[in-house]
């Protein structure tokens, strides 16, 4: 049984003062102490609880520093693994670099050599553009030769003398 809560004979003094008579007095604190003492909580009551309390919240923390002590290592494990692979890789990439290099040189001189004959036939069709065009304008705009002569231009055919071949030579 928990001890009193209240002082009962101190309540049942007051009862009586009140004008209670004493035997109802005392029995009214003493069913009061009673019924309080086991519903209250005492100050021995909460130290136990936190005390109680403190050596289930101890327990529940070695059991989770020992999880997570276990769980570092893996992780250190995987650390360890993946800087195992990184360098694996690293050694393998770096194999690769003229591979690469060589690569890169390939595209660059096939680039300079398409890009070469890209402007040749870009110049070559430029001209040819401009000279067709150039045709076309002679064409449109130039003096007709088709045309017959004009007649104070005409040639003399019956005035010029005719033509006759030489004779045999003789070798001398």
């Amino acid at each position: 049984m928990n001890p009193a809560v209240i002082d009962t004979l101190k309540f049942a003094d007051r009862l009586k003062n009140a004008g209670f008579p004493p035997p109802q007095a005392e029995g009214l604190a003493r069913a009061l102490g009673d019924e309080l003492g086991e519903r209250m909580v005492t100050k021995r009551d909460l130290d136990d609880a936190v005390q109680t309390l403190n050596a289930t919240i101890g327990i529940l923390d070695a059991k989770f520093e020992s999880k997570f002590e276990a769980m570092d290592q893996k992780f250190e494990a995987m650390d360890q693994k993946f800087e195992a692979m990184e360098t694996k890789f690293d050694s393998k990439f770096l194999a690769l670099a003229p591979r690469f290099d060589a690569i890169d040189a390939k595209l660059e001189s096939q680039h300079r050599e398409y890009s070469t004959r890209f402007n040749v036939l870009f110049g070559t069709m430029a001209l040819g553009f401009t000279l067709l065009i150039a045709l076309i304008g002679y064409t449109l705009f130039s003096p007709r030769l088709a045309e017959p002569p004009s007649p104070a231009v005409e040639p003399r055919v019956a005035d010029a003398p005719a033509w006759q071949s030489p004779g045999p030579r003789e070798l001398s």
